[in-house]
């Protein structure tokens, strides 16, 4: 077996996993917001990245990117809220 592919597929599974955990934590309005961006560039990334690599982890990696996106929705409702409110 090629050490450079079993090294590809770790990092494919690290990368998921660490897009499903800032995903997760992206869900907090203002907290979370950097954590969005570093799920969505582990999205990204895997996706582009991974090539013919199966991916165990696929699961974790799109409900990360929806929490990522979900919590980019709330934090964006929240300052027009607010914004609404103040003016």
């Amino acid at each position: 077996m090629n050490s450079s592919a079993s090294f590809d597929k770790i990092d494919v599974i690290q990368r998921s996993m660490r897009c499903f955990v800032c995903g997760l934590i992206a869900i907090l309005p203002v907290i979370g917001l950097p954590f969005a961006v570093v799920a969505i560039g582990d999205f990204l990334r895997v996706r582009w990245d991974k090539g013919s690599i199966w991916n165990p982890a696929e699961l974790y990696l799109r409900t990360g990117f929806v929490c990522a996106i979900a919590g980019l929705l709330l934090a964006t409702l929240l300052a027009a809220v607010i914004f609404i409110e103040v003016s």
